[in-house]
């Protein structure tokens, strides 16, 4: 079915009632097709209950008619509305843990920072609570705690869905292109939608700029790079000083990854090749310092990382190894480009949000270093500065022949750090939620999480619907789902020995 709309109004609202079957919707000016994604629909119209409206901005269109096809009622059609903004009733959400403001999100892309804004882009299904039509959606932080979302600015299109990617700023006039624009390489994935299909397009890596601090994005026809493997993704990119020339990481497929070079941003050449066991998706390379050293660091989606060298051209690496995250919460983690030194890492956690209008969060930013324990280098993952200047001393205790307890009775998310003397039996609530230590394992709910070696410092931060857990120095890091909204209550502490501090941040 056709349907003619004629835009009035800043904002398009699709209605949207999750989880359902979907059909999918096209969107045309005249000729020329504008969007397609994939909706969830009730095909019994007197069962039709939305949730919530997925907002297009259509402000470069007002006055013009567009034209809605696909396999819906005229009912349907008729549901959709326009709004002078964006804005949606404000949903009961974490309060540091960005959320999208309703659908899925994955990914965290195009981490820039640039004249005081920490850009956060990432992977978005505006349409639904699960996987699908994925875009970019974009939040801007000045304090990389409190994101705001702004409007989203990469939809499908002819070349394939927007996966993830990079972004970074154009100091050095590149492309033609001022120096302060923002650049953004992204996989456009082509072949698995009837409009990229219809196109015969694959993978490719492609390029976007914004001239208006990130806000919109202007695509450039030619890619990057063409079809490499069937689905080659996750470009990063930094510029290496010493042989000064642009370096991208990216997954060639399997196990392997791939190293290019480029001294203009456009003409790319593989200088390397290689494979890591079990490692897969979304690769980023980085240096740190360690005692004096300079150490360069690979990682992977999962949390793998590995330690080698690198000398613009080539990774060198023993291939041991290492586990950031000891829990699947975390996945993807990207690092900020423009930090001025700072090592600034920030994952997508997989929550399920059981229940909620979103699906997915990111994770607390941390800041990466290595350090060595017991004549061992590890990666050190430690919360962002500004997470300690913003949190705020609660109260100082100590527990061990006697239990601490305290209460709080208003909502703040919270932190414990605790030294421990002894971890033998050591029990935690937080609000209502409870984790133990025994058998040199952590334990939370049904989950057991083998500990490597024996916990001495321990940061527990709760937020709506997460737990988070840094503990000696960084190197151990835990995730656990709440599915609680709860930010009050009762803290209790007792078995093992040692001293603490209770923290609340806003």
């Amino acid at each position: 079915m056709e349907y003619n709309i004629k835009i009035e109004q800043n904002y398009f609202g699709i209605p949207i009632q999750p989880e359902l079957p979907e059909e999918t919707l096209e969107i045309f000016l005249g000729e020329e097709k504008l969007f397609e994604f994939l909706v969830p629909v009730c095909k019994n119209p007197s069962e039709r209950k939305y949730e919530y409206y997925s907002y297009l901005n259509v402000k470069e269109y007002q006055g013009q008619t567009l034209t809605l096809k696909g396999d819906f009622d005229q009912e349907f059609f008729q549901d959709f509305c326009q709004k002078e903004t964006n804005e949606q009733e404000p949903l009961k959400r974490p309060l540091l843990h960005f959320t999208a403001e309703r659908g899925w999100i994955n990914d965290p892309n195009g981490l820039v920072y640039h004249n005081g804004a920490y850009h956060l882009y990432f992977q978005y299904n505006p349409c639904n609570t699960q996987w699908q039509n994925l875009s970019w959606g974009h939040s801007v932080s000045t304090d990389l705690l409190h994101f705001k979302q702004t409007d989203n600015v990469l939809y499908p299109d002819a070349f394939g869905a927007a996966y993830s990617g990079c972004g970074l700023v154009n100091d050095r006039g590149m492309l033609g292109l001022p120096k302060d624009a923002l650049l953004f390489y992204y996989t456009a994935a082509g072949g698995l939608d009837p409009w990229s299909k219809k196109n015969g397009a694959g993978f490719t890596q492609r390029i976007a700029y914004s001239l208006d601090e990130g806000q919109t994005f202007i695509k450039l026809p030619k890619p990057a790079l063409d079809v490499l493997r069937e689905d080659s993704r996750d470009p990063k990119i930094f510029w290496h000083e010493d042989t000064k020339a642009y370096i991208m990481v990216l997954w060639l497929e399997g196990n392997e990854f791939g190293i290019f070079r480029s001294e203009n941003l456009q003409d790319w050449e593989m200088t390397d090749s290689f494979v890591l066991d079990e490692a897969w998706e979304c690769p980023d390379l980085f240096s740190l310092e360690c005692e004096g050293e300079t150490v360069w660091v690979f990682t992977s989606a999962d949390g793998f990382y590995y330690f080698g060298d690198f000398d613009g051209y080539h990774f060198r690496t023993d291939a041991v190894q290492r586990k950031a995250y000891l829990t699947r919460m975390p996945y993807a983690a990207q690092t900020y480009s423009n930090t001025d030194g700072r090592v600034i890492s920030l994952p997508w956690l997989r929550t399920k949000n059981v229940g909620k209008l979103y699906t997915g969060m990111m994770g607390i930013p941390r800041e990466l270093g290595a350090v060595k324990r017991h004549g061992e280098m590890l990666l050190s993952m430690m919360p962002v500065r500004e997470y300690d200047e913003n949190k705020k001393l609660k109260e100082e205790f100590s527990w061990g022949d006697q239990e601490f307890e305290t209460e709080l009775t208003s909502e703040a998310v919270t932190e414990l750090s605790l030294n421990l003397k002894d971890s033998a039996g050591l029990s935690i609530q937080l609000f209502n939620q409870n984790l133990s230590i025994r058998d040199n394992a952590l334990f939370y709910k049904d989950e057991r999480t083998v500990l490597p070696e024996k916990l001495e410092d321990v940061h527990i931060i709760i937020d709506r619907g997460i737990v988070e857990l840094y503990c000696n120095s960084g190197t151990i890091n835990i995730w656990y789902e709440t599915n609680s909204d709860l930010l009050e209550g009762k803290i209790q502490i007792s078995g093992g020995r040692g001293a603490g501090k209770l923290y609340i941040s806003q």
